[in-house]
């Protein structure tokens, strides 16, 4: 899979490109497709986001609406949410991942390049409950953790979902279930 164009957040006053598609659920939910233009972009749409007062917010989207690849027809936020320019995201539960700082390596799949740092935000129906930052420099040099971090992304990228990173108990059946699909795409994808 290519390397993705990333939606842009903007949060505490800086400007973030995202590695996390939070529109993914509303358009899985209302079975709303938008055809891609080009490999760099298989979602067919790129939105703009917000946070203010700790809530998450649709504020810009470019889209293809046409039916077919180059039908050139570009729709924005009003083709979703009539007469709005700032939509509370309340459909979107899960977590936003912002990989920021110097990119260490570049990886051309989903959004697998690999930063110095990566901002996780854990969201519950729009609203952010949680913040936790990595420090990716250790992953340079650590080739089994760069594989389990690219299965993530390559499951999130063909599924439209990502499992958050919480090592909770309940959720230790859910990293069982994921890691064996995670392993089975890699297999049949033949990447080590």
């Amino acid at each position: 899979m290519t390397a993705q164009v990333r939606e842009r957040l903007i949060y505490n006053n800086e400007e973030y490109s995202l590695a996390t598609e939070p529109l993914s659920p509303y358009l899985a939910k209302h079975k709303i497709e938008f055809p891609s233009t080009t490999t760099a972009c298989w979602r067919g749409y790129c939105g703009k986001w917000l946070i203010e007062n700790n809530k998450l917010y649709l504020i810009d989207l470019k889209a293809n609406s046409g039916k077919f690849l180059f039908d050139g027809r570009t729709v924005g936020i009003d083709y979703l949410f009539p007469g709005q320019n700032k939509v509370f995201a309340d459909w979107y539960s899960g977590e936003i991942r912002i990989p920021y700082g110097e990119m260490m390596q570049y990886v051309h799949q989903g959004y697998a390049s690999l930063y110095e740092k990566e901002l996780f935000l854990t969201v519950e129906s729009g609203v952010i409950v949680d913040e936790s930052e990595i420090d990716n420099t250790h992953f340079y040099n650590d080739k089994k953790g760069m594989k389990k971090r690219n299965q993530a992304d390559i499951f999130e990228a063909i599924f439209g979902v990502k499992p958050l990173r919480s090592t909770r108990a309940k959720n230790q059946k859910k990293k069982s279930w994921f890691k064996k699909a995670c392993e089975r795409l890699c297999r049949l994808w033949r990447i080590k």
